[in-house]
This record gives structure tokens, sequence and C-alpha cells, in this order.
């Protein structure tokens, strides 16, 4: 965890991190890193993060999560997030990979998994497995088989209660509709909304880096 974030943490006589003033006593855990300027609200969006992968959770450079998001991994989940991302009330599910690029924003409720009851868990016994384990355990989460990792490129816009199924991939640029659920990749500088799902309109590629480098050009102008 570097130094420069937008939270004081503490190393406490357990050897362990926490944040600073936090409601919630959970340590940060060992696997979660947070570059600098970042922000990580409270504890209690890992309460039920269980990753235990050396890189289970990763932060950019300017980044924040706000309003208590949730990141809820198996063991092997990693979450993987850019530069300038915004999180707002967010939950994310990995049980494999959730990768988020940069300058992304999500809105309040939005949720991004990449694990799903499928074809492979519709037989009894792996059912009856599945909820074993979830009932068992002191880690709940819900492992279920061949979860298929998630990728949101750059510059990706996704409104409140969107749903992000497992194994999309999200375009950069594009833009996802309040309360639509994406089962499909999404191209990149689409706009998507509805029920079913569909593409509305495109919008003009402005963040190319031609595009960044007419925007410098005027701006030094004035």
């Amino acid at each position: 965890m570097e130094k420069r974030t937008a939270q004081q943490i503490e190393e406490r006589e357990d050897g362990k991190r926490y944040l600073l003033y936090d409601w919630y006593p959970k340590a940060i855990p060992a696997n979660v890193s947070a570059g600098e300027m970042t922000y990580l609200d409270s504890m209690y969006s890992f309460a039920c993060f269980h990753s235990k992968s050396p890189k289970g959770f990763e932060l950019g450079f300017g980044s924040g999560n706000y309003l208590h998001s949730h990141f809820l991994t198996g063991e092997s989940g990693k979450i993987r997030i850019g530069k300038y991302v915004i999180l707002e009330a967010t939950n994310i599910m990995a049980n494999d990979e959730v990768v988020i690029g940069d300058h992304c924003m999500f809105s309040w409720g939005s949720y991004i998994t990449d694990t799903w009851l499928s074809e492979a868990t519709y037989a009894c016994d792996i059912r009856k497995k599945i909820l074993e384990q979830l009932a068992g355990s002191e880690n709940r989460y819900l492992d279920i088989p061949s979860p298929k990792p998630v990728v949101i490129e750059d510059n990706v816009w996704v409104g409140f209660d969107a749903v992000i199924m497992p194994g999309v991939r999200l375009g950069r640029g594009c833009v996802v509709g309040s309360k639509t659920v994406i089962w499909e990749d999404v191209p990149p500088y689409a706009v998507i909304a509805g029920e079913p799902a569909r593409i509305v309109k495109y919008l003009q590629p402005d963040d190319t880096e031609n595009a960044k480098r007419k925007a410098l050009h005027l701006y030094q102008k004035n």
C-alpha cells in the first residue's frame, strides 16, 4: 500500500494495516494494493473478500471506492481496477477475474460478476455441493464452477442498477444505460440500453490519442 492515499493508514501491534477512523474493524488484506491518491472508503467493502491470490485486488492511481461498494471474491478471485476510476456503491463478484480499465465510472447499484448459474450447475449433486460449501464455510461465497472473466476497457460509463454478466467485454468508450443487463460483448463507443439490451447509437471517438493531442494543443493556445 503506497503512502500517498487519500486516507490515513496505520500499522498496529498485530502487524496488520488498518484505515484510520474506519468504523469497520477489518484489517486491510495483505493482497489488497492501492496506488497513490486512491480512496478505499471502508474495509466493510471487503467483508466478503476471500481472495488468496497474491494480487487479489488492485486499485490504480486516483481511483476511488465510494458509498460502500462491495468486493466479493472466492479464493481464486482477482479484481484489477485502472486509473481514475469511480466506483459508487458498485458490486463486483469475482471467482476468476474482473478487469476494469482507466477513466471508467460506475453508478450506484451497478453489478459486475464473472459467476452465474449455467449448464455446469444444473445437476443436483453440483448444486448440493455449492450449497454445502456456502452453508458450511466461514468464508461464505458462491463457488460456482466455470466463471468467465469480465473485461471493461477504458472510458466506459455504466448506469445505476446495470448488471454486467460473466464473460462480457465492454468496448472502449461505450455507455451502458441504467438497469440494463448485459449478456454479450458491447462494441467500442456504443450506447446500449433497454430490455432486452440493444444498441441505440454510437458515439464519436473523442478519446483517441489524436483527439487528446488536438485538445491539448487547443488548451495551450488559449
